[in-house]
């Protein structure tokens, strides 16, 4: 595709497309195991940023750490699935750059109760699922 070519593209398109690459993404991840030394691989191949992080961590950044408490929540309550969220430039603004695709790890203990280990999130770049549905096109 032309870099250079003009697409006019919704954010419904442009979520749902990086919902599908954060999958694509997560299913590379499976197939390596989660190996460290291939995570970077990965991240390469795709253009993403990929970074674990265990529940309780104090290195996260407060929209991952208000992904971990939501999937905390969702486990209670049974529900917990992948998510993509826009990454907004600021609280006013509804401009965005990236967006955050997560999907928790859990762990069911021998009372039934299910505990969140961590949460996997993958950055994409809204440039680059752009350039992606455009080559679809």
């Amino acid at each position: 595709m032309d870099r250079q070519k003009i697409m006019k593209v919704d954010d419904s398109e442009i979520v749902t497309a990086s919902l599908d690459h954060g999958r694509i993404i997560f299913e590379g991840l499976e197939k390596i195991n989660f190996s460290n030394s291939l995570i970077d691989s990965v991240a390469n191949h795709h253009h993403v940023r990929i970074k674990w992080l265990a529940t309780g961590s104090s290195q996260s950044l407060e929209v991952e750490q208000q992904m971990i408490e939501a999937y905390v929540i969702g486990a209670e309550t049974g529900v917990t699935q992948d998510n993509i969220q826009p990454l907004r430039r600021s609280e006013q603004s509804m401009e965005y750059d990236s967006l955050l695709y997560s999907r928790p790890v859990m762990t069911t203990m021998p009372d039934s109760v299910v505990r969140v280990d961590g949460v996997w999130n993958i950055y994409i770049s809204k440039k680059d699922v752009i350039l992606l549905l455009g080559k679809k096109r």
